[in-house]
């Protein structure tokens, strides 16, 4: 089942090579995926709209700019995927429809649970909640969850549905600047929400 008011937004840099199937197995019709990318001379993608966001390594910025876009045209719910991820037997879809059915402003898929995870989540544009661009890597999914939570109950709802993040978070461990960024990150959110680490 498709939902007529379901958008994609999809930051990517260097790691192209599973877009193409993204895009295939998004349930969705192409012009509603949104293609951020973050460095400018990348090529374009057919069928589907492209955008550039590169003022810095911000991958929560990355997020709004994709969202802002989506809202421009009257865009409500939006799934944010990362650009590594593999989507079986419609999974977009089917979090969508549990949101509306539901009313919740936040969805996920299950297996994971927990927080809600930032390599997939959709979210309900009606709402107030935005990824909060103070954060540069880490821990805006979290900011998120918490957001919807403080609004009221059963705004977040995990759902049955294939979505596997295919690299995990190598791309983090790799990279000392992102490991020190995910830090400072780290302090931020323990610091706004007023929690203790464990």
């Amino acid at each position: 089942m498709s939902n007529e008011d379901l958008w994609v937004v999809i930051p990517t840099a260097t790691r192209r090579q599973y877009i193409p199937g993204i895009i295939e197995k998004a349930g969705i019709s192409k012009e509603k995926i949104v293609i951020v990318h973050t460095i400018p001379d990348n090529p374009f993608y057919d069928d589907v709209t492209n955008i550039i966001c590169a003022d810095g390594l911000n991958i929560h910025r990355w997020w709004n700019r994709g969202l802002d876009y989506v809202t421009s045209k009257g865009g409500r719910y939006v799934a944010v995927l990362n650009d590594d991820v593999l989507l079986e037997d419609d999974p977009l879809n089917k979090i969508a429809s549990t949101m509306k059915a539901t009313g919740a402003i936040l969805g996920y898929p299950y297996p994971f649970q927990g927080w809600v995870c930032g390599y997939c989540w959709i979210i309900d544009l009606a709402s107030d909640i935005r990824p909060d661009e103070n954060y540069k890597w880490w821990y805006g999914d979290r900011d998120l969850d918490l957001q919807a939570h403080k609004l009221g109950p059963n705004m977040v709802v995990h759902v049955p549905a294939k979505v596997r993040h295919l690299e995990g978070n190598i791309l983090t461990s790799q990279s000392q600047e992102l490991m020190d960024l995910t830090k400072i990150d780290e302090e931020l959110f323990f610091s706004k929400w007023n929690l203790q680490k464990a």
